[in-house]
């Protein structure tokens, strides 16, 4: 479910694309478990887990010196890691609340009177909202000497809502005696919010979200090696669905000309007409951009390897003029092969007839050999041409 994310200015469009990348089970939407709950409806690639606790577990990959992470069941039989982009924590409606504290410190729930949904720190038993029960923990670190005093620490890297995109704040804080410690969010409100947390511990903290949607948070977790001194810095993405359940799909990816062109540049000349647009010619070959996606050009390097080229051909004891070429596949371009027999007429009406099978090049051109419409000894003069039209 991870996501790449491109921008591809093309033909005055824009278009967001996200890829999936190796899904390969089902994404489980954890819920509460507590009997009266209301559980999300969920579609084709997400399955309902019903669970008593969950905690967003540290695990320090050793081998790969980096911390990595997702929650973790806290069910008597199995206990399950999840990888980050596995798994959701869902809120659902139940979990929203009011807020009708005045006090300045606790402006991170929103306006007077206004709503904000909870990710409560307190224990699944007493839960009468129905809430998720979820922790902070970090089992998969060996409290052994490995980072120094044991300790590492959580910060709050980004903040995305999929959904609503304008609204994405999110908070992890505690109160003590009215007072607000907030050790996670990235509200400039509260400078360097962090969370330090022992190796091989567990915590609990209100998670709080102002608007409904699917979130992604990103974590940063640091840590220092004892034996060099080094940190270990690593990110953490998971996933909370604020009475949402479903990860947004973006359009369908880039295809065509468009694919090719982002195959073919760097970011910076994608973005660029005068380099990538369809009637550049970024290497000077003659050929512009149209024409080498065609004809299975590399745009940066001058010639095209599979331009058309003239040829004699011999059929059924005729010989006649022939143009070979390698031509794109599954695109809506519009490739015509023409002939005539006098350069200055203003029309080519002679079509070019299909000679031989289609050679496959690749997986994206095939090579054709057109004919001439009549022999070398019923036209003496004689031209063709390919027309390429990008509709």
């Amino acid at each position: 479910m991870s996501f790449r994310l491109f921008s591809v200015p093309g033909l005055g469009l824009v278009i967001l694309f996200y890829a999936w990348a190796g899904k390969a089970q089902d994404i489980q939407v954890l819920v509460s478990n507590i009997v009266g709950r209301v559980d999300p409806v969920v579609g084709s690639g997400y399955v309902v887990r019903p669970v008593p606790h969950v905690d967003l577990n540290i695990i320090y990959d050793v081998a790969n010196g980096e911390f990595k992470g997702g929650f973790r069941t806290a069910e008597t039989t199995p206990i399950t890691q999840f990888e980050s982009e596995q798994a959701i924590a869902y809120l659902p409606a139940s979990a929203a609340r009011t807020r009708s504290n005045s006090g300045s410190q606790y402006d991170f729930q929103g306006a007077m009177g206004g709503t904000y949904w909870v990710l409560p720190a307190s224990a699944s038993s007493s839960n009468t909202a129905f809430v998720l029960y979820l922790g902070l923990a970090t089992y998969g670190v060996a409290r052994n000497g490995t980072f120094h005093a044991e300790t590492l620490t959580w910060s709050v890297e980004s903040v995305q809502n999929l959904t609503t995109p304008a609204a994405s704040q999110f908070y992890g804080y505690a109160i003590t005696s009215g007072n607000v410690s907030m050790q996670l969010t990235t509200d400039s409100a509260y400078p360097g919010a962090q969370l330090s947390m022992l190796a091989n511990d567990h915590k609990h903290l209100n998670l709080a979200f102002r608007a409904p949607g699917m979130y992604r948070v990103t974590f940063r977790v640091r840590g220092t090696l004892v034996a060099n001194g080094q940190e270990v810095s690593s990110l953490i993405p998971v996933y909370f669905g604020v009475e949402t359940w479903q990860i947004p799909s973006g359009p369908a990816p880039a295809t065509g000309y468009e694919a090719w062109k982002l195959a073919s540049f760097s970011s910076t000349q994608a973005t660029d007409p005068l380099v990538s647009g369809l009637d550049a010619d970024p290497d000077g070959d003659g050929a512009n951009n149209l024409m080498e996606y065609a004809f299975n050009g590399n745009p940066l390097i001058p010639g095209v390897a599979g331009q058309p080229q003239s040829e004699n051909l011999i059929e059924g004891g005729q010989e006649y003029l022939a143009i070979r070429f390698q031509r794109r596949k599954g695109d809506t371009l519009s490739i015509t092969v023409e002939s005539t027999a006098d350069l200055s007429a203003a029309t080519w009406s002679g079509a070019g007839m299909q000679v031989g099978a289609l050679t496959p090049v690749g997986t994206d051109y095939e090579e054709v050999v057109y004919r001439a419409p009549v022999s070398k000894v019923e036209a003496v003069r004689q031209f063709m041409r390919v027309k390429v039209v990008k509709n």
